[in-house]
């Protein structure tokens, strides 16, 4: 081959393979599937109440969270209330919420597809902490008078950042407690091929392609260290991260929480599992909840510390692993005799 045409073919494989690039690059921007700038989900506002600080918008249907996120006229992911019904009130966090899932594979909502006779109020958004929700539970749930509570706990409800309260900063994306506004840093990929890529941090910064690249290696690397922490938590269930001095300061928060419900208000308390195990803290944190009159459901014994989480986190439950849970929240609710 003449160089001339060594030359000329290297060029066109080179234009279609820059053109391929640029092609996904403009398809990920123009859908939307990826973005450069912070989009943060279309689904909170600022509350008016300081020990809230942020809550769900009411009248919403958003895509968040690779789903559709719908409110009522409350601003809680569930239907509107029928006065002529009895009401379940859950309260919770991120799961309870249903972070990832559609409106109807929501542990409330199949619970309400369960009990049609019954209002199932799902109270809960992402990042709440108990003291939101009890604050939640005062100026929202109350009025209506619950006839009985599922309380949803997660174990980051305890670890030093779920004591605090989170907020919404100008651009309307949550941040902890304390956070300041900093110049934007890139955070590229430092391992595997991605690592090996020139100019990775501009990238990081400007393309839509490679962030798609990233997000996918890194929800693969995730799943990976998950089922590795999960077999290491196993083989060391008498380790623990979780202080005494935290759970203290759950139980007094959950005291406060029980000072909103009526006298004799039927409450189940579920312990939604994780990678660790917590052998020393779970039975702790049951005493906590019966001495506040909770019935406690352990779901450690039904999933162990492997339930399946969604493909692309490794926190939040998938579809089918919300599903088994509300059965099982949906009998000890029959078998504690709670439903109206």
């Amino acid at each position: 081959m003449k160089a001339r045409d060594f030359l000329i073919n290297g060029s066109l494989l080179l234009g279609t393979v820059v053109l391929f690039f640029l092609g996904i690059e403009a398809a990920l921007r123009i859908t939307g599937i990826v973005t450069v700038k912070p989009n943060p989900p279309k689904i909170y506002q600022p509350s008016a109440v300081p020990d809230i600080s942020y809550e769900l918008k009411p009248n919403v249907s958003e895509r968040a969270y690779r789903s559709t996120v719908t409110t009522n006229s409350l601003g809680f992911r569930s239907a509107e209330i029928d006065p002529k019904k009895p009401t379940l009130a859950f309260i919770g966090d991120s799961i309870t919420f249903g972070f990832g899932v559609e409106d109807d594979e929501t542990i409330p909502a199949r619970i309400q597809a369960m009990l049609p006779h019954i209002n199932v109020l799902n109270t809960a958004s992402p990042g709440y902490n108990l003291i939101q929700q009890t604050a939640v539970y005062r100026e929202k749930v109350k009025k209506f008078d619950p006839k009985a509570a599922v309380l949803i706990f997660h174990f980051n409800d305890v670890e030093e950042v779920g004591m605090e309260l989170a907020r919404l900063d100008p651009d309307g994306i949550l941040r902890s407690q304390g956070w300041k506004p900093t110049d934007t840093a890139c955070d590229p990929t430092e391992t595997g091929i991605l690592g090996k890529i020139p100019g990775r941090c501009w990238l990081d910064l400007h393309s839509a392609f490679y962030k798609a690249m990233k997000k996918y290696v890194n929800a693969r690397q995730g799943q990976r260290d998950l089922a590795a922490q999960e077999q290491t938590a196993k083989t060391n269930a008498f380790s623990e991260n979780i202080s005494d001095d935290n759970l203290n300061r759950y139980g007094e928060q959950l005291g406060k929480l029980r000072s909103q419900f009526p006298e004799g208000l039927p409450r189940l308390f579920v312990i939604w599992p994780e990678r660790h195990l917590h052998f020393l803290a779970r039975p702790k944190l049951k005493e906590i909840a019966r001495s506040n009159g909770f019935k406690v459901l352990d779901l450690y014994e039904v999933f162990g510390n492997e339930a399946e989480t969604l493909g692309w986190d490794t926190v939040h439950p998938s579809a089918e692993t919300a599903a088994k849970g509300a059965e099982v929240i949906k009998a000890a609710l029959d078998h504690y005799q709670m439903l109206p």
